[in-house]
């Protein structure tokens, strides 16, 4: 854990790599000392249909999915730390957005071969 998820409007696939992105993302989630290197997943889904307050504006959204069991001063530092490290890759992005939720580990399975 935790599963960094991006979500971006594909306009902004023309003018910057999102490659990069992920790797900025998912450096950023390792710098909180929250998380080892190796349970980090990260990945970007492109967005062509989407309706915002004002729709020629590009966006990122990144949500950050953790289990349970940080502590809310942690999950602010996380959530600045992903913002920071997007924010320095796509600075000019008009909406920039990030959530931390807790998985619900009641209903969580995982299978690793």
């Amino acid at each position: 854990m935790p599963h960094c998820i991006i979500e971006y409007s594909s306009d902004i696939e023309q003018k910057y790599s999102i490659k990069e992105l992920v790797s900025g993302v998912h450096q950023g989630a390792l710098e909180s000392g929250l998380f080892k290197a190796e349970d980090i997943k990260s990945r970007a889904y492109p967005c062509e249909h989407f309706l915002t307050a004002r729709p020629e504006e590009s966006f990122i959204h990144i949500t950050v999915r953790i289990m349970v069991g940080r502590t809310p001063a942690q999950k602010k530092a996380l959530s600045q730390r992903v913002l920071t490290a997007a924010d320095q890759i796509i600075p000019d992005v008009n909406i920039l957005t990030v959530e931390i939720l807790d998985i619900d580990t009641d209903s969580y399975s995982k299978r690793i071969v």
